[in-house]
């Protein structure tokens, strides 16, 4: 197996986990914040790994996707 496609079956897998994470760690889960961070930083920070390693604007654009649902599973003052 050659390196390109190494690289385009890695980018279509954490394409899929970025979104099954984005979905699981927004809608499933409400009352344990902490899985639901986990659920969504852990797919992040391999996806900043990924993006140095490879240097694909693909995992960044991941990893940015990622980023912006945090705040939403921050847990508020309530």
């Amino acid at each position: 197996m050659n390196s390109e496609t190494l690289q385009f079956i890695i980018t279509t897998a954490m394409e899929l986990i970025t979104l099954a994470a984005a979905y699981l760690g927004l809608r499933l889960f409400r009352k344990n914040w902490k899985l639901r961070m986990a659920i969504i930083v852990v797919p992040l920070l391999l996806n900043i790994s990924l993006y140095l390693v490879y240097r694909t604007t693909a995992f960044f654009y991941l990893a940015v996707i990622l980023t912006l649902c945090i705040p939403f599973v921050w847990p508020r003052k309530s």
